[in-house]
């Protein structure tokens, strides 16, 4: 009988072991695919799809060219037209552009607008992405960037 209890004893104990070290294993790796999405600041382009750098995407047959700097997005067009925004990232893959200034004709956008984008696929260089106005979902498209330098 005391040999009965003795194996019992040991075979619960492996179990309670294993069991143990598995959910250790299973909460270490949730915590990390949580804390992949960590809430950056503006100025923190580390560990962000996009990197301060040059960018450009076409506009029908016309290059915008896109800079990405020291928490700022600015776009530019041709004529000295311009979009600047601050940049505020939400996680590595989703940021909101809120307009600082603009000179652009025939935009849905003035000083203060909100859009937030989300980059929902990388291939190579390019940057395809999903954005979007802010309150009023009324505005939405798709699109991607070409990176061209770093800065």
């Amino acid at each position: 009988m005391m040999k009965k209890n003795l194996f019992t004893v040991s075979i619960v104990t492996l179990f309670l072991t294993f069991t143990n070290a598995f959910c250790q294993d299973v909460a270490y790796a949730i915590e990390e695919n949580n804390s992949s999405e960590t809430t950056f600041s503006s100025s923190n382009t580390s560990n962000t799809i996009l990197e301060n750098g040059t960018y450009s995407y076409k506009l029908g047959s016309k290059e915008v060219i896109v800079s990405i700097k020291n928490g700022y997005y600015t776009e530019t067009y041709a004529n000295n037209e311009f979009i600047k925004a601050k940049i505020d990232w939400l996680t590595k893959n989703q940021y909101i552009l809120t307009i600082v200034d603009l000179n652009k004709e025939n935009l849905p956008f003035k000083q203060g607008t909100k859009l937030t984008t989300k980059i929902t696929k990388v291939k190579g260089n390019q940057y395809f992405y999903k954005s979007d106005l802010i309150d009023t979902h009324k505005a939405s498209w798709t699109g991607k960037f070409k990176k061209i330098t770093n800065i």
